[in-house]
This record gives structure tokens, sequence and C-alpha cells, in this order.
């Protein structure tokens, strides 16, 4: 199996160095592609070979895309700046793959993340066992198994829900014990205001609104948040 991490950007200077030194020294990644959404800081001066860089235009949808394109491994894994993998994730995933899943995900933990933190650590495997995960979790999936679905969708939001959803029509997916280590940075100072916000998302796109009125609806309310490319893949 070789395996590559896509890692999409924007003013990630103060993760993506720590991460990209502790993927190359894990076991079993074969290749890095990070996909940058046009970094205003020093993001991209930080990716150096043999991580190749891809450059997109913003939104994290499209710069998966555009990073799943470039990459040349077998099995893809989508992995956020902001969250660390276990050390034996290349080893999760080829077990996985070699009894039969096209892809899946892997537990959730959010270290310091408080109450809210903890009660998502709970809630999340009752989610998964709906079909429903995001992309902090990291997302990966077997090459032939992303063509054919179609890929990550041009949406600027929700494009980690559609794609599982794609992706889970496809075949068997997997729940891998990880765990992945999520920062908190989403929710910081305000863990009751971003949970409203979030379930009130879900419920609209699930009553049918539309990826762009409910990027206009997170730009409302987190004005702040959504120029830094945040609002992409919150959910």
């Amino acid at each position: 199996m070789k395996l590559s991490v896509v890692i999409p950007t924007l003013n990630e200077a103060a993760n993506i160095g720590a991460l990209l030194e502790y993927l190359l020294s894990t076991p079993g990644v074969s290749e890095i592609v990070v996909a940058d959404g046009g970094s205003s800081d020093r993001t991209v001066k930080l990716v150096r070979s043999p991580v190749r860089l891809v450059r997109s235009e913003p939104g994290r949808g499209m710069q998966l895309r555009a990073g799943a394109r470039r990459a040349t491994g077998d099995v893809l894994l989508f992995l956020h700046a902001d969250v660390l993998p276990p050390r034996d994730v290349a080893s999760q995933i080829a077990e996985a793959v070699k009894v039969g899943y096209v892809g899946g995900n892997f537990r959730l933990r959010y270290p310091g993340g408080g109450a809210l933190g903890r009660w998502l650590e709970t809630l999340a495997p009752v989610y998964r066992a709906l079909g429903r995960y995001y992309g902090d979790s990291g997302l990966f999936v077997r090459r032939d198994v992303y063509e054919a679905c179609g890929g990550f969708p041009w949406v600027p939001i929700m494009e980690d829900i559609i794609f599982v959803r794609r992706m889970e029509r496809m075949g068997p997916t997997a729940y891998l014990p990880g765990p992945m280590l999520s920062a908190t940075r989403r929710w910081k100072g305000r863990p009751i205001r971003t949970l409203l916000l979030w379930a009130c998302m879900q419920t609209a796109f699930a009553l049918g609104a539309s990826p762009w009125q409910l990027a206009r609806f997170y730009k409302a309310h987190n004005p702040a948040r959504i120029s830094e490319n945040k609002c992409n893949g919150v959910l």
C-alpha cells in the first residue's frame, strides 16, 4: 500500500511545521501533499521537499480536490493541519484496506477540550454508527473508490459531509481506533455558541439548505473565522 496524506492549509504556520515533521517520521507514510489556498503567513515557506506543495483557490473542498489530483498513492488520507494522527496510522489503514474496507475514519480525542470536548468524544461513536463523520476525524479512502465517487465536491462548506455520503455508498467503511488528536481552537472561549451554531447548520443542511446558503450564514455569524477558512469542514 502506498499512502498519500493530503493536507489543506490556509494560514496554518502555527501548526503545519510540526505536523509535517511528525508525518515525515511516521512509518508507512509514503507521500505528503499540502494544498494551500493562498496563505498570507509563513505556511508555504514551511513546506519543503520531500513534501509536495500544491497551490489552489481557497476553500477546503477545492484544496482537497487539488491535493488528491497531485497525490500518487493508492490510498489517500485527508488530514486537517491541526489534527495529529497516531504513529501507527498507516498500519491501521493498511489492515482495514486488506480486509475489504473501502475507506473510513478514526476515533477522535480533544486534549484540553473541556466539557464540550468530552461530550463530543462521547457523541462521535453514536453519530458514526449513523454514517455521519467529519473531516477532522481523518478521512481515508482507496484511490479507486475516491475516483469512482467523484471525490470532494466544489462547494464552500459541508464538503466532508457530502463526500462521506458518497463514500458510504461505495462499500463498507471502517471506524479505526486512532486516536486522532484534534485542536479545540474552533470553540475555544465560546463552546455553547459554537455548539448551537453547529447544530443549527447541520439541521438546516439536512432540511435542504445549500452549502452556499450555509456559508453565507456562517460568515454572518463568524466573520473573522470565515476569513481564515475555518468554516470549511467545521461540522
